[in-house]
């Protein structure tokens, strides 16, 4: 490959847009393409349509060596194009493949022949394989190298995540098949371990990282909600799990108001679908997926007790709308729910340092600052962990609110719980401090 040949990004999405703006500042010349007029003309003006910490200085490093366009044609100059879109869930929480297998079908008429593609959207076991098939009987000339990398993006870490991996997981027709070039040059620039493995391996590895972390959710919240009963402090308990070998130090064992964000529970989905059509055991699945839908009653029931016995009409106080600290998505946001299913019982003013203009269930304000959603409040319920939430003191809280009642729903002043005495503060896993 010529030392300027282009590496070609298509599909512009948060995945595409992390790992494309990353690439290039390596040193890759990269064309972005999108088929969104939208995107590219934000992008066009340096402006980046997700939230990612440090994505922004990423961008103004590597822009000059990065070109966007809606053009599929474009991709005829690069040697190696990644299929970089998201997958899109439904409302029932299922991956919808068609706008990806569309898109990716589209471009390749315009490949040149042996371009090496690397699928990175996240793909059900069998697609990578069966595209292959369809690509060999429909364009038997374009001898295209055919590979799918698995993406281990977190949001709010996606730029970290894509520049230094622990480890690359890269899906072949066969574990043992020469690799390209090109692809060999990009996979030697991250100095990580690289497992090859054949492409349903990788397809499934993808969701079988969701379900093990599923696992991780649904164990912290059941364990959490018995130490509440039985007198225990989950935040005591952690600290023993984390130093078994057999559990480690970067365990997902943190409670929380179950699966959000979509990621996790389109994996779910997938893998019950999967189990199903194969006759396998989903019970486990099934499970999982049974107490996520069951774990907002933890707030609800928190607020029966704490508030709406005391309070008829309370004025709630919502710190975050996004789903976790680090994105703007809503997708499946806890919050969301919450304050639905609080329309015509309260009073609701929420306030969100990321989320603009959000579209919230009748009743509800959206404040301009954490300090104005608190005035007059009768509770304060913190649905994501965002910095500036941390710092509250106990005598801002005091001072603003009419009844000074917290549910920390994520742990965000948790640390510093000593701190609230002569306030109702209740997080997950331990009694109340009053």
């Amino acid at each position: 490959m010529p030392p300027t040949a282009p590496i070609g990004f298509l599909g512009l999405s948060h995945l595409g847009l992390v790992t494309s703006i990353a690439w290039a500042s390596r040193g890759d010349d990269v064309i972005g393409v999108d088929r969104d007029n939208s995107i590219i003309a934000a992008l066009t003006r340096s402006q980046i349509p997700v939230h990612e910490p440090g994505l922004a200085e990423l961008l103004r490093s590597a822009r000059p060596r990065m070109t966007f366009n809606t053009d599929v044609a474009t991709l005829a100059a690069c040697p190696l194009v990644v299929l970089s879109q998201d997958v899109p869930t439904t409302e029932d929480n299922r991956g919808d493949v068609s706008a990806i297998r569309k898109l990716v079908e589209e471009a390749i008429p315009h490949l040149e022949p042996l371009t090496t593609l690397v699928l990175m959207s996240q793909l059900p076991p069998g697609f990578t394989r069966s595209l292959v098939e369809r690509i060999g009987r429909n364009h038997p000339d374009k001898h295209l190298a055919v590979f799918y990398w698995v993406e281990t993006l977190v949001f709010g870490q996606a730029v970290d995540r894509v520049l230094h991996p622990e480890r690359i997981m890269l899906g072949c027709e066969a574990p043992d098949c020469l690799l390209p070039d090109v692809l060999k040059r990009e996979l030697e620039l991250f100095g990580c371990p690289v497992q090859r493995m054949r492409y349903e391996s990788a397809e499934l590895t993808k969701a079988a990282i969701n379900l093990y972390l599923a696992c991780g959710v649904t164990f912290a919240n059941t364990l959490s909600d018995l130490c509440e009963r039985v007198g225990a402090d989950w935040s005591e308990v952690i600290p023993a799990l984390r130093l078994d070998a057999r559990i480690g130090p970067a365990a997902y064992i943190h409670p929380g108001l179950g699966i959000s964000g979509g990621n996790l529970e389109r994996d779910l989905v997938m893998l019950r679908t999967l189990a199903e059509e194969y006759g396998t055991d989903t019970s486990l699945i099934e499970a999982i997926v049974a107490c996520n839908a069951r774990r907002l009653r933890w707030v609800l029931d928190k607020l029966e007790s704490l508030v709406f016995a005391y309070v008829p009409v309370p004025t709630i106080a919502v710190w975050g709308l996004a789903y976790k600290k680090g994105t703007h998505s809503l997708k499946n946001s806890p919050a969301l729910s919450v304050i639905s299913s609080l329309r015509s019982r309260a009073t609701i003013r929420a306030y969100d340092p990321v989320v603009q203009s959000p579209v919230l269930a009748e009743g509800t304000t959206v404040a301009s600052s954490r300090d104005e959603a608190l005035a007059h409040a009768d509770c304060l319920l913190i649905m994501t962990g965002w910095d500036e939430f941390e710092t509250v003191d106990a005598a801002t809280l005091m001072r603003a609110m009419r009844n000074p009642v917290v549910i920390d729903c994520v742990g965000a002043l948790e640390k510093r719980r000593e701190e609230f005495k002569g306030i109702r503060y209740v997080s997950m896993g331990r009694g109340m401090i009053d």
